[in-house]
């Protein structure tokens, strides 16, 4: 292999790893720019080395193992929260594009920076899109209720308008019958819509919910 071949092979997987850096580097990820573009050219350096010395795959494959520990500093964990696990992916795939453009796989590293870009830039909001979606919410909502009104009409009219109930309390005092509903309540719906669909049977006394 010439120098400038060598040369040129180093550039184009510094510049592939730098490609999925920049992405990571607008998402505010500890690992960005430089990180992608160093791992990137340094595991094509690897692999150059391990062609130059007659095709040694063993220094190809410590690039393997050696980007696993790079990537197990990039996974963060705070509580019962995990971050950086897709920084550590992309570092594992820069790493692969720089051992494939090493090897001479222009298209392969090509195709492989590509998808990692997409996946990482338009994959995340497709899955937010769709967490927002179904992920529900839990809300209580307290009512005070007539004693001739049915808590099963109640409940009814809830459901009917996409909340779950998963559990109902009813307690009668001086001020009349207090009715607690458990409710888990569709990311797309507004607990407020509990409230209003309660309205026409029932006195809205207080709605809590989470997050």
């Amino acid at each position: 292999m010439s120098t400038a071949e060598l040369v040129l092979r180093l550039l184009v997987a510094a510049g592939l790893g730098a490609v999925v850096g920049v992405e990571r580097q607008l998402s505010d990820e500890a690992a960005g720019f430089r990180t992608h573009l160093l791992v990137a050219m340094g595991s094509a350096l690897f692999a150059l080395v391990s062609i130059q010395a007659a095709h040694d795959t063993r220094i190809a494959a410590q690039v393997v193992t050696g980007i696993g520990f790079l990537g197990a500093g990039a996974i963060l964990r705070s509580g019962t929260t995990v971050h950086g696990i897709a920084t550590a992916a992309s570092l594992w795939v820069v790493a692969a594009v720089g051992m494939a453009t090493a090897f001479g796989d222009w298209v392969g590293a090509l195709v492989a920076t590509a998808v990692a870009v997409v996946v990482l830039r338009m994959v995340k909001k497709l899955e937010a899109n769709l967490l927002r979606r179904w992920r529900t919410r839990r809300a209580e909502l307290v009512l005070g209720l007539e004693p001739a009104q049915d808590v099963d009409a109640l409940v009814r009219r809830i459901s009917a308008a996409g909340m779950l109930v998963r559990g109902v309390e009813c307690r009668d005092g001086e001020a009349g019958r207090s009715v607690r509903l458990s409710l888990e309540v569709p990311a797309h719906l507004s607990p407020d819509s509990a409230a209003d669909a309660a309205r026409p049977l029932a006195q809205v006394r207080e709605l809590t919910w989470s997050a």
